[in-house]
């Protein structure tokens, strides 16, 4: 599986891996923000953007291993994830599978926590329904959940109706069937941070204080008025936090 990707900048390398079912562009953003100090590189997933759409179903370690692949062939021993959402979900596999190649991992707008079952039989209803009706009917009204930034809805509106239905139906299975990944944030001996919109439809205030509680040893902010798509709504904030973990690996 050879990514699509585009990278910018010196330094540090930094891979930002997008969320469901988005693409590489929604980190572009950040870049100003961080090719001064790091290499970034962004990706786009299996089944999104401009990467191959095989057919599913997908897994975590799957889409790990092509991120795995990607940080080989550019010659990368170590890299900084940041993980957005599904993305983060993938992070914290790699982390899993992988953990000597990682210098620290950055979960945005995510968490480690599995599907409960009522939230994997939504997912599948979307896979039925996305295999009935096509990506842009069944997903008409994901672009709302994302933010309430108008200008982000549509931009996240034309990414998700160019998307493949083999790739929106593959992540979901892949979501739906992910284990806890609780421990990697309870045992990393690399840097570790959190970054969350107060406004996230899809991390919930209980989510938010589990994590808080769960993770002393992480890094957590709460970025207030935002929503899920943050590192497009506060990209100088995002930015810096981020920053800050690279210096931290580099103290």
């Amino acid at each position: 599986m050879k990514l699509y990707y585009e990278k910018y900048g010196a330094g540090l390398p930094v891979v930002c891996i997008h969320g469901y079912p988005l693409d590489h562009s929604i980190w572009k953003l950040l870049v100003p923000y961080l090719e001064t100090k790091t290499q970034v590189i962004l990706p786009d997933l299996r089944g999104h953007g401009k990467s191959p759409a095989p057919a599913g179903p997908y897994t975590m370690q799957e889409m790990a291993e092509d991120i795995l692949d990607l940080i080989n062939t550019l010659g990368f021993s170590q890299v900084l994830l940041v993980g957005q959402s599904m993305g983060g979900y993938i992070a914290l596999q790699f982390a899993r599978s992988y953990p000597e190649r990682l210098l620290g991992l950055v979960l945005a707008a995510s968490h480690p926590y599995p599907d409960d079952p009522e939230k994997k039989k939504v997912r599948y209803d979307t896979v039925r329904k996305v295999q009935q009706e096509g990506v842009v009917k069944a997903l008409e009204e994901f672009p709302l959940r994302l933010s309430s930034v108008p200008e982000i809805q549509e931009y996240t509106r034309k990414i998700i109706n160019s998307t493949s239905a083999a790739g929106v139906v593959g992540s979901l299975q892949a979501m739906a069937e992910r284990s806890d990944r609780s421990d990697i944030l309870s045992n990393a001996e690399y840097t570790t941070a959190i970054i969350l919109g107060q406004k996230d439809s899809f991390v919930p205030q209980a989510q938010v204080e589990q994590m808080q509680t769960q993770f002393p040893g992480v890094k957590l902010s709460v970025l207030e008025n935002t929503g899920h798509m943050l590192m497009m709504e506060k990209p100088q904030t995002v930015g810096q936090l981020i920053v800050e973990v690279v210096n931290q690996i580099e103290e």
